[in-house]
């Protein structure tokens, strides 16, 4: 059990390497399965933080009564930061893109 701001930054040390995906990858099949993989870290991230918070059993309960439904809140959060940034990078990229073809 980390705190949430360790989970953040793991999240984001995660994200890195699919971010530099999502700006070096160039077509659509390519930007499908940078978005896919960062999907699917979420999904997993969001997954774990879910199953430790609710579905322990008494190590939930102990969770939700020392740390609180903020730190519930900020470890889900913080699993879905890779989608995020990576959705984030590829409008920048198409952005970009649009406006060096004018």
């Amino acid at each position: 059990m980390g705190t949430a701001a360790s989970w953040w930054i793991l999240a984001s040390f995660l994200a890195v390497p699919l971010v530099y995906g999502a700006f070096r990858v160039t077509g659509k099949t390519g930007m499908a399965v940078v978005l896919v993989l960062a999907g699917g870290l979420s999904f997993l991230m969001t997954l774990a933080a879910v199953q430790e918070a609710y579905f322990e059993g008494e190590f939930s309960l102990m969770v939700r009564d020392k740390l609180g439904s903020q730190w519930i809140a900020h470890r889900i959060a913080s699993g879905c930061l890779p989608v995020v940034l990576v959705s984030i990078a590829s409008g920048l990229r198409r952005r970009w893109s649009k406006q060096d073809s004018v």
